[in-house]
Formats: C-alpha cells, structure tokens, sequence
C-alpha cells in the first residue's frame, strides 16, 4: 500500500509540472511581427479597377468621337432600341458634343448593350457594319432618329439596307459586314464588359470612375465631366 501511494503521489507531481508547462507557452507573449496596413490587408476593388480600364483611346476608331489624347472618356452603353437612349441622343448628347468634345476635352466612345430584343442586336450589328465604311455616327443618328416602337418587327436587313443607301454606304459591303461573325462578336463582348462594370440598363455612362444610369439632365453630365476634368488636371 506504501510502495502504490508512492508511485501514485510522484505521478500528480508529475501530472502538475506538464499543466504548468503547457499554461506557460500559452501565456508567453508572441514576438512582434511586422505591421499589416488596413491597405494591403483589403484587395482592390475589381469592379473600380474594371471602370479604370474603359477608355480605349484607339485611333481611328470609328465608334468614337474626339481627340484620342482628350483628358477625360465618356463611354456610353446604349441599346438602339431603348426610347431613353434616343431622348440621350436627340437632347442632351448635342450639347455636350459642343462644349466638351469639340473644345478637345472630352471623347466619347460608344458600347453596345443591345439587351432589349433581337432587333437590338441587329441594329448594333448595323451600326458597326456602317462603321466599317466611316458612317458608324450618322448612322447612328438615324437609328435614334427613326426609331421604331420596340420589337415591333420593323427592324429587319431590309430597312436597314435602305438606310445605308439612304446615307450612301456601298450596301453589297454594308450586307456582307452585317452578317459577319466578328461584328456579333464584339456586340456581344460589349455587352459582357458592360455587365462586368455594374451596367444592368440602358443608357449607361462611365465618367472617370463614376458609373452614371439613366438619360440624366444635362447638368448632371456637366458635373460629372467637370469634376472629371479637374482630377484630371
């Protein structure tokens, strides 16, 4: 009986040494390490990054208007179809064509988000065949100008053949790029890269780092532009 208290008396011993020595290189403090800034801790933000990456600044592009060095890019998703694209288009557009892109500071650059039916698509497709041949504004122009109520079948290769011979295009060309793959292609890249910077309707506007919805009033562009301009100074 004396010999087992023994051993059971030097085992709590020992049973109490490893608990202290394991309280012990818990509660040791962990040596400093260098300092991690909130900065490198939070990841840039993908949707801001992708509005920075919109301008093209192409030469001789023709879905574009204005001095390629222009300080600041207005870049416009529109549907051809959409009657507030058209009301951007026929009212406000003028206007800041005059004062921003004609005075070289601003150039703007068109997208296609060609979402609101398969006239939609054939459109676009349209205005860049026309593109091809140097038309892509003026026709862009008339498509607003005679637009037609939505999806109301009016919208076909046939009108939009007699509007290229209307504005002089050579149409057996005008026909061939409409059908081309590339041009449906890029309408569709359009509309994805459109998608990936928070556009989910038209008319869409990026400003700088500024995603502007709607045919907003005149000023509201205005101010836009200009706090763009200063930040680009």
């Amino acid at each position: 009986m004396t010999r087992g208290r023994i051993v059971l008396g030097a085992a709590l011993v020992v049973a109490v040494l490893v608990v202290l020595g394991v309280i012990s290189v818990v509660d040791r403090p962990t040596p400093p390490g260098p300092a991690t800034s909130a900065t490198t801790a939070t990841p840039a933000d993908p949707v801001a990054a992708a509005r920075a990456a919109v301008p093209r600044r192409q030469p001789d592009d023709p879905l574009a208007l204005g001095r390629v060095d222009a300080p600041v890019v207005v870049a416009e998703w529109g549907d051809f179809q959409c009657p507030f694209c058209r009301l951007f288009a026929t009212d406000t557009e003028p206007a800041l064509l005059d004062r921003y892109v004609a005075t070289g500071k601003v150039r703007l650059e068109w997208h296609d988000y060609a979402y609101l039916g398969p006239e939609s698509v054939l459109g676009a497709r349209a205005a860049r065949a026309a593109g091809r041949q140097g038309k892509f504004w003026p026709f862009h122009d008339v498509l607003y100008r005679e637009q037609p109520r939505e999806n109301s079948g009016a919208v076909t290769e046939a009108s939009l053949s007699a509007q290229a011979q209307r504005l002089g295009l050579d149409v057996t060309r005008f026909r061939a790029d409409l059908a081309d793959p590339a041009i449906a292609r890029a309408v569709a890249e359009d509309q994805a890269a459109g998608t990936r910077i928070g556009v989910t309707g038209v008319p869409s506007f990026v400003i700088g780092d500024q995603l502007i919805f709607g045919a907003q009033p005149t000023a509201t562009f205005e101010q836009a532009i200009d706090g763009a301009l200063s930040r680009a100074r």
